[in-house]
């Protein structure tokens, strides 16, 4: 039998009261994009979302594929970082967005990925696939094959660059595009150091170029990700921000926000960063249980000790949105027997946001419990006995 206490931890309630007004806006740019999403890179969680489920032209965005069969292609040593790559007369005549690469020209594999990302080289992009599969049409197999092994069920690609193929585009839905923005900065966070290179320049034949990424001197702490802009795709932009914890109670945390399909340049960087604004003002990572930090005292009669401290088994946070509310209930079993060891089960507590159950976890004691040694019982008797005797003499 379980014996529930009823002492409910309340979290963060001060938090919750000093709302700024903006706290319960919604992002509410819907009639001015194709799809939005903001998430939390960390859980994958989506927090925010506008019609994310359906495919949608990618343009540039494609790009981050490209990189990362690239990077995995390094990672194995099947090329180097400092290799050199030769620009033939096919790569030169690629159209688009560009490093202006010229026929005879040569480029280490790691300059060409840092156009790739910062300008978003068409040109590069397709240097780089030739290079890595001896074939554009190779190359792209194996970003339409790696799309497969990581779950992206709305994703093709027809190209490495993005740029029009025909009638077709490059095409993915906003949760694909986010899935793989995470894959990409788990698996290769020194993207982040490129993507925040503030330009691309070659000397020698003065081109000069500022990274595409309009948000990066517009909001502190965004670090990427990519742009994308064709006819039918719109203006696109995959942003992320890492956030520090406000206060003790909160942790650390990362947000991904994808706008898709905006009108403009203009409304491409305005919508993008009122959507990782949105993010910024709404949320918080909270940090629920410290395994290391007692969660509850309970009384044990029995026990040496009387008063025991519980754990929670590990630690838990949770994104929580200004007006959420967060509650721990703790149950501690009535049936326990001692003594007990250290690490224990005693209970369990159960995580609670909105008043949804979102995890639980067991509670266990963090040293040994002894049992009551039988002369402290017996004098403990004598005590109360006497105590009770004296009182009603007195009484």
């Amino acid at each position: 039998m379980m014996r529930k206490f009823n002492r409910i931890l309340i979290l963060f309630l001060l938090f919750v009261l000093i709302l700024s007004s903006t706290s319960f806006a919604t992002v509410g740019i819907e009639n001015e994009v194709s799809a939005y999403l903001l998430g939390d890179f960390e859980t994958g969680e989506i927090l925010e979302e506008y019609n994310i489920y359906k495919p949608v032209e990618i343009a540039s965005i494609t790009k981050l594929m490209s990189y990362l069969i690239i990077m995995e292609d390094v990672q194995r040593g099947k090329i180097s970082l400092d290799d050199v790559v030769y620009i033939d007369k096919d790569t030169a005549e690629i159209k688009g967005s560009s490093l202006e690469l010229q026929e005879g020209e040569s480029f280490t594999v790691g300059e060409l990925l840092k156009a790739v990302l910062v300008v978003s080289a068409n040109d590069a992009t397709y240097a780089l696939s030739k290079y890595a599969e001896g074939t554009e049409e190779a190359f792209v197999r194996r970003m339409n094959d790696k799309a497969k092994s990581l779950g992206l069920k709305s994703t093709v690609y027809f190209n490495s660059t993005g740029l029009p193929q025909g009638d077709v585009q490059n095409m993915m839905s906003p949760e694909d595009i986010f899935n793989l923005s995470r894959y990409i900065i788990d698996k290769y966070p020194e993207i982040l150091s490129v993507t925040t290179i503030p330009y691309i320049e070659v000397p020698s034949r003065n081109y000069k170029e500022e990274n595409t990424d309009p948000l990066l001197n517009e909001i502190n702490g965004v670090d990427g990700l990519k742009t994308g802009f064709t006819n039918k795709a719109g203006y696109c932009l995959v942003s992320t921000i890492g956030v520090n914890g406000k206060t003790t109670k909160d942790k650390d945390f990362r947000l991904i926000g994808i706008v898709m399909g905006t009108k403009s340049e203009g409304k491409r960087k305005e919508l993008g960063k009122t959507v990782v604004q949105y993010g910024l003002d709404n949320y918080s990572k909270r940090i629920v249980t410290d395994k290391n930090t007692s969660i509850d005292t309970i009384h044990m009669a029995k026990s040496k000790d009387k008063e025991i401290e519980v754990y929670p088994e590990k630690n838990y946070s949770t994104m929580f949105k200004n007006g959420d509310t967060l509650d721990v209930n703790i149950t501690i079993d009535e049936e326990i027997k001692l003594p007990l060891k250290e690490f224990d089960k005693v209970g369990k507590a159960t995580i609670l946001k909105n008043n949804e159950v979102i995890d639980e976890m067991d509670l266990l004691v963090h040293k040994d419990v002894k049992k009551e040694g039988l002369f402290r019982v017996i004098g403990r008797n004598i005590k109360e006995f006497l105590s009770f005797l004296f009182s009603k003499i007195t009484g």
